[in-house]
This record gives structure tokens, C-alpha cells and sequence, in this order.
């Protein structure tokens, strides 16, 4: 080997390493994560089971196909990754997007509810993930949202079970697709999979609980007499 070839052996040896560390996606702290890959792109939610227990337990099993649910098109029972396919059925433009009903009505999705959970990480701040709220202040287990920015009056109402910590770019692209008077996407923007994972050894997540929410008293107001 010349000692010019044996100069450039030597450099490569030198600039491979740290090559490939650039390649290599970052560590992620320890806990457990959602990858969601969508047709405008993939991003990542570090999951709070510590603060939102059943809702990370019932969002997991519905992604993972560990939970039966009623495909409102065919009436069957299925047992299958619930968000796989479905397509984002709802942008609130530069604010945030929901997704999780395969009807697009926000009417479709499973009927299954969570207790209210609260916890530090909450929706003060963007790139949050928090399940949807009824009228009849019943928190959906199902039907989530990722907001783009901060929406502190949120907190009361909904729960917060994860914070994008990759792909924040995505979660802007979604937010400013054109929709129609009804907030849905002219392009249809599809959910590809969602996968659970976890980094490290976090502890395990808990299963998810069958949740009744109670019956909302109503609201009486005394109104002043003509």
C-alpha cells in the first residue's frame, strides 16, 4: 500500500465513527413512546403513565389491538390496531388536530371512557397529546388530539398523557393543511400505524380499567322574572 492509500485508509478509519454516530437517532430518556407515522410524516409522544395512567393503559391497548371495539360500518367486532388507517378527521388550523373516529363525525369512534387525570405536564405548553372531552364532561379513551399551541384552558377538561418530543415539525405541517367549513382536511391526512415502545426499563404500563362516568347533574340557573 502506497503511503498516499495507507494516508486515506487511516482518515476514513478516523471520520466512519462519527459518521455514524450522526446517523444514530438520539437515546431517549427512559419511558415509554408513541410512534406515529402519518402521510405528512412521522412523530414521536413520550407517554405520563405516571400522570395519566388509564388514559396512556387504554390508548396503548387500542394501538397495540388488545381491545375489542365495533367497526361502525359493518357492526362486526374487531381486535386490531384501532388507529391504524384511520385518517385525521379534524384540524383546527395552527392549533391543533384530532383524530381517533373512523366515521370523521366525531361520533364514531368506541364508546369507552377514562377517569379525569391530571398531572404536571399539562396543556400550558404546546406539542401536547390530550383525549377529547364530551359536552356531557365524559373523557373520551379513544378520540386524541395533538395541539400545536398552548391551551392552558384545556386542563379543567381534558387529559394530558403525552408531549411530542420528535417531529414537532410534522405536528406544524398537519396543522396548516387547508380544510373545508367543517375542519376536515381537503387532502385526507392518514394515521400508517401507531406503535408503542418503550426505552430502557420503565415500569410496566397498567391495563386498562372499563370506566362508567357518571351521569352529569344538570345545571340549573334562576333566571329573573319580566
Amino acid at each position: 500500500m502506497t503511503g498516499a492509500r495507507r494516508a486515506l485508509a487511516v482518515a476514513l478509519l478516523a471520520v466512519t465513527p462519527l459518521a455514524l454516530a450522526k446517523e444514530q437517532p438520539a437515546e431517549r430518556p427512559v419511558g415509554w413512546y408513541a410512534i406515529v407515522k402519518t402521510t405528512l410524516g412521522s412523530f414521536t409522544v413520550h407517554l405520563l403513565p405516571e400522570q395519566a395512567p388509564q388514559t396512556v393503559a387504554h390508548f396503548a391497548a387500542y394501538a397495540q389491538g388488545r381491545l375489542e371495539f365495533v367497526d361502525p360500518f359493518t357492526g362486526n367486532t374487531k381486535k386490531v390496531p384501532f388507529y391504524d388507517g384511520l385518517k385525521i378527521h379534524k384540524v383546527k388550523y395552527a392549533t391543533r388536530f384530532e383524530a381517533g373516529d373512523p366515521t370523521a363525525t366525531g361520533h364514531g369512534m368506541p364508546l369507552a371512557y377514562v377517569p379525569h387525570e391530571q398531572g404536571p405536564v399539562d396543556f400550558a405548553h404546546p406539542y401536547r397529546m390530550g383525549m377529547t372531552a364530551s359536552s356531557l364532561q365524559r373523557i373520551s379513551a379513544v378520540l386524541f388530539f395533538v395541539s400545536m399551541v398552548a391551551e392552558p384552558y384545556l386542563n379543567s377538561s381534558h387529559n394530558c398523557f403525552g408531549e411530542v418530543v420528535e417531529g414537532r415539525e410534522v405536528i406544524d405541517r398537519i396543522c396548516r393543511v387547508p380544510t373545508n367549513e367543517n375542519k376536515v382536511p381537503v387532502d385526507p391526512v392518514t394515521i400508517e400505524s401507531v406503535k408503542i415502545v418503550k426505552s430502557g426499563n420503565p415500569p410496566p404500563l397498567a391495563e386498562p380499567v372499563p370506566y362508567k362516568p357518571p351521569i352529569p347533574m344538570p345545571q340549573f340557573r334562576e333566571v329573573e322574572l319580566p
